[in-house]
């Protein structure tokens, strides 16, 4: 987790509290699914004011064996 606890270090897939799934990359968070739907995953998320908390925790996602 990053500094606050909230918002994870590393780049990777990611599960907020909701379900939602999101990508963390090198230039900040895409979201991915939401409600099971696809979404726009070129747009960027820029996270200001510590609106990242507003969907936390956040839980990574692992590839399945």
């Amino acid at each position: 987790m990053g500094e606050t606890g909230i918002e994870p270090e590393g780049t990777g897939t990611y599960v907020d509290r909701d379900g939602d799934m999101w990508e963390k990359r090198d230039d900040g968070w895409h979201l991915i699914l939401q409600r099971g739907v696809a979404v726009d995953p070129a747009s960027l998320w820029d996270w200001t004011e510590g609106h990242v908390r507003d969907y936390a925790p956040f839980l990574p996602v692992l590839a399945g064996r």
